[in-house]
Order: structure tokens, then C-alpha cells, then sequence
């Protein structure tokens, strides 16, 4: 990971902002250990990040580096990052949007590899049994991020 990264402190650690030469976000990632140098960031993707941790909901209209990645994951991606605030999908539904019925696997895979938290909410996917499903950063900060904004699983 690039050392161009500005952090957003929280409750449970830090939100780490990953950004490249052309200003584009290359990956958001949850850093609860405190590994990372604090290094402010005062406006720009910064900013709704504290809003939204803040518990407001926040419109993410900063542009992410989508290179390298297929064209399952882009679908998955731009579907997840179309479920509501407050709101939450399941693994099957979303692989049934994207045209992989039976391919709920799949969808939790992508979420797994997810490199951009709360602007593609993986938080909000569910499993389809209405248990709270799996989370790269821990089961206890996906229940901390669906708290925020009003859903208890």
C-alpha cells in the first residue's frame, strides 16, 4: 500500500485512506491496532468519512481505482454500493441482481477482497438466514457500522 494514506480516528481505531499520485482512492481499510501514523485529512474523502462516522448519512462522490478488477467484482461492487443507508441485502440477492443465481459464495467472496469499506457497504450484506454473515475486519465492527446506522442484527 502506497504511503500517500490520511486517517479518520473512531471508537474502535482508525480509518485509513489509501489515495494514489492522481488523487483517485486506491483502498479504505479499518485499522484497529492503531499500526498506522496518524495523519489527518481535513476535507475531501475525509470528511464524509467523519460525517458518516459521525452517524450521518454521507453521499461518497470521490472516485475509487477500480483497475484490476473483474468484471464480476465491478458489478458486485456497483450494486453494494447501491444499497440504502440504514439498509441491508443479502449474498443471495445480490448475486441474483448481478446474474449469478445460486452464486451467494461468490458475492461473499467479493466482499472478502472488498478495498473500499463503507463507500461499497459490505457491512450491509447479510447472510439469508438473518444472521449478521462475515466481515474481513471483524464481526464486531460490521455490528458497530450496522448500529450506526440504526439496523441491530
Amino acid at each position: 500500500m502506497s504511503e500517500r494514506y490520511f486517517t479518520v480516528p473512531f471508537e474502535m481505531g482508525r480509518v485509513v485512506i489509501h489515495t494514489g499520485e492522481d488523487g483517485r482512492v486506491e483502498a479504505i481499510h479499518f485499522d484497529l491496532e492503531n499500526d498506522h501514523r496518524e495523519r489527518e485529512a481535513v476535507s475531501g474523502p475525509g470528511t464524509r468519512v467523519r460525517s458518516y462516522l459521525e452517524g450521518r448519512e454521507v453521499r461518497w462522490d470521490f472516485e475509487l481505482n477500480l483497475d484490476g478488477l473483474t468484471a464480476f467484482r465491478r458489478k458486485v461492487y456497483e450494486r453494494v454500493a447501491r444499497i440504502p443507508y440504514g439498509k441491508t441485502a443479502t449474498y443471495g440477492e445480490i448475486a441474483a441482481d448481478v446474474g449469478c443465481t445460486g452464486g451467494a459464495r461468490a458475492v461473499g467472496q467479493a466482499m472478502a477482497c472488498n478495498m473500499f469499506p463503507l463507500v461499497v457497504p459490505c457491512h450491509r450484506v447479510v447472510a439469508g438466514n438473518g444472521k449478521i454473515g462475515g466481515f474481513s475486519s471483524g464481526v464486531p465492527l460490521k455490528r458497530y457500522l450496522l448500529k450506526l446506522e440504526g439496523i441491530d442484527i
